[in-house]
């Protein structure tokens, strides 16, 4: 799939159903496949398949563990996977499919997971009296019975927070038997860098052996991801008919203003993009960019899109020690 189609959108309504849909790569879809790659098998032409691959001596699946800070784009690099891929295809119960993505709330309990695993998967019948240890093992039994061979649990340090009525030890254990039941799938967990602690807690270790790690990092000034995040938001611009004056550096400024944090970042850029839609503006403007900033940022003396050359903005904004 091309996530940067060739379509022109004409009206507002047109562009910004297509801004929404864009997906902005930063250049850890690589990584993520190179990791994909070694939780599942592949066939005699080297293309992996839907097939978990299990350790030969334990009959156990491997693990994924996406880790990165909040804003840093976790969630759209899975959700992107989903829609890319030839092979994953997110599990729908009218639909099929065969790859389960769970976004677990704030506030869930390891019950709580699997109740909506349940729910996920057309199972209706949830005794409200059932033990978290049985909902689990139906769970598990419905992977095989509709068909799912990987299991993605995204925000999933949210069921290993201490407090009242959670019980991280069983969590633990439960995402451990994802890995190792008769109906074992492929599990693939995204979170903060918390969520590695909590599961290193684990005495025995044994769970966070099972996992391979991915961890997620800020986009670097003058990095690869820096310069593919800056054609992303030209070539959008370009796209729904809005002028960028490459001399603004408007890119350079968003990463800066987002301390480079990928989902922010986009975000922002987006934000910029749909105000110049929705206004009719034949081109963005650093004072645009300003004012679409200061609405989740106010307050501020001088920001990154402040009306001068980059990078005596960029001096003066660390020298006054931004992002400190």
């Amino acid at each position: 799939m091309n996530d940067m189609t060739t379509t022109h959108p004409v009206t507002i309504t047109e562009k910004l159903q297509w801004l929404e849909n864009r997906y902005w790569k930063f250049g850890e879809e690589e990584n993520l496949d190179d990791h994909l790659h070694d939780i599942f098998e592949v066939d005699d032409d080297g293309q992996r398949t839907a097939q978990p691959r299990l350790d030969p001596l334990t009959r156990e699946t491997r693990g994924l563990m996406v880790l990165g800070a909040s804003g840093n784009g976790k969630t759209a690099l899975l959700m992107r996977a989903l829609r890319a891929d030839a092979v994953l295809t997110e599990f729908k119960i009218d639909q099929g499919g065969n790859t389960l993505f769970i976004t677990v709330p704030p506030e869930a309990t390891i019950k709580k997971l699997a109740e909506i695993i349940l729910a996920k998967t057309g199972y209706t019948k949830v005794d409200a009296k059932l033990r978290a240890a049985d909902a689990w093992e139906i769970a598990r039994h419905r992977f095989g019975l509709v068909g799912i061979k990987t299991l993605v649990i995204d925000e999933c340090h949210h069921i290993l927070r201490s407090g009242p009525g959670r019980d991280i030890p069983a969590a633990i254990q439960a995402l451990k038997h994802i890995m190792q039941s008769e109906h074992r799938v492929a599990l693939i967990i995204s979170g903060v860098p918390g969520l590695k602690n909590a599961i290193l807690a684990e005495p025995t270790g044994e769970t966070m052996r099972r996992f391979n790690e991915l961890p997620l990092s800020r986009i670097r000034t003058g990095s690869k991801s820096a310069a593919m995040f800056g054609r992303n938001f030209l070539k959008s611009a370009n796209t729904l008919g809005v002028h960028v004056d490459a001399e603004d550096a408007l890119p350079e400024r968003i990463l800066f203003a987002e301390y480079g944090q990928v989902g922010k970042s986009v975000e922002l850029g987006k934000e910029i993009l749909r105000a110049a839609i929705t206004r009719k503006c034949a081109a963005i403007t650093l004072e645009n960019a300003e004012r679409v900033f200061k609405k989740s940022k106010s307050g501020l003396d001088m920001t990154p899109f402040h009306a001068a050359d980059w990078n005596v903005v960029k001096a003066e904004l660390n020298a006054i020690g931004w992002g400190q």
